[in-house]
């Protein structure tokens, strides 16, 4: 159930590739090395915190590498995959029994970053754990989209396309074009294109999907009842003279768990995921010796 962006992919792009050392844990420098390229150049409080990530990063990567999820044969093979389609990785047929040691080295990458980039992943593979473990609460996911129903619940809305001009004489010119039109739909992007004075006429005039609820008194009574297809008179407008699209009339949905229960269960994974990951590294965090060292 890999539903996580991989920490490790987020935090590996890019390093400056010096040696200064940023902070020590449990007595293990921790350098420039496994910071972003452009670490120097930014201001002591934003240095602070990129280093306060990276002493999170390292004691999360021991945790994960003292687990027992790099015995896995997944792990392994992942581990494998990644290294193999690195193009700084010169020796694929030896590289995993090489990265699977701490002071393993392949081209183009310290051992400070190979530690890294292991480690995170780990911790990724131990997140998924968690994520497994959670799924199988089918009571908490229900209360948990019993609390929060009204996020999976849509209103009536709908979708329109608009030309905004200037006056009604404009409108009413526009009007005709669009109703001796073949295809209107076509005709009336094309018309946005032309006539309307909106930021929305380069895409055709899309207005956008508005639950009925919001619409103003002036667009209810005009919009009422019409189906997809459908287009207006020209309505008269805070913005000018405006002639609006159907392109869809969505109904109200009243959500039941079931018919939403595969979005729910990943929204509450991700909850509980990062809720577990933030207490746990609290935790390690309280039981290291940690020395800044900017």
């Amino acid at each position: 159930m890999r539903i996580f962006l991989s920490l490790f992919l987020i935090f590996f792009s890019s390093f400056l590739y010096a040696t200064d050392i940023l902070a020590v844990v449990n007595g293990v420098n921790i350098t420039s090395e496994v910071a972003p390229k452009d670490f120097k150049s930014l201001d002591k409080k934003m240095q602070k915190i990129i280093v306060n990530r990276l002493i999170e990063k390292r004691l999360a990567s021991d945790y994960a590498l003292s687990s027992d999820v790099v015995n896995t044969d997944e792990f392994k093979k992942v581990l494998e995959h990644v290294f193999q389609m690195s193009e700084k990785s010169s020796k694929k047929s030896d590289s995993l029994a090489n990265l699977l040691k701490k002071d393993a080295s392949i081209e183009g990458y310290t051992k400070e970053q190979l530690y890294s980039k292991k480690g995170l992943l780990a911790f990724d593979f131990i997140l998924n754990q968690k994520a497994e473990e959670f799924a199988k609460n089918e009571d908490e996911i229900k209360k948990y989209y019993e609390d929060n129903k009204f996020k999976y619940d849509t209103p009536a809305m709908i979708e329109l396309l608009s030309i905004v001009v200037e006056d009604k004489k404009t409108a009413n010119e526009v009007l005709a074009k669009l109703k001796s039109s073949e295809d209107k739909f076509i005709a009336f992007s094309k018309l946005a294109k032309e006539y309307s004075k909106a930021p929305s006429k380069d895409d055709g005039g899309y207005f956008g999907k508005i639950p009925f609820e919001n619409l103003n008194d002036v667009l209810k009574p005009v919009l009422k009842g019409l189906k997809r297809g459908d287009y207006t008179n020209p309505v008269k407008t805070e913005f000018g003279y405006q002639i609006f699209y159907v392109l869809n009339v969505i109904p109200e949905f009243k959500s039941n768990f079931e018919s939403v229960k595969s979005q729910v269960t990943d929204d509450y994974l991700r909850i509980k995921v990062k809720e577990w990951a933030m207490k746990k590294i609290d935790e390690l965090k309280k039981g290291a010796k940690i020395e800044i060292k900017i």
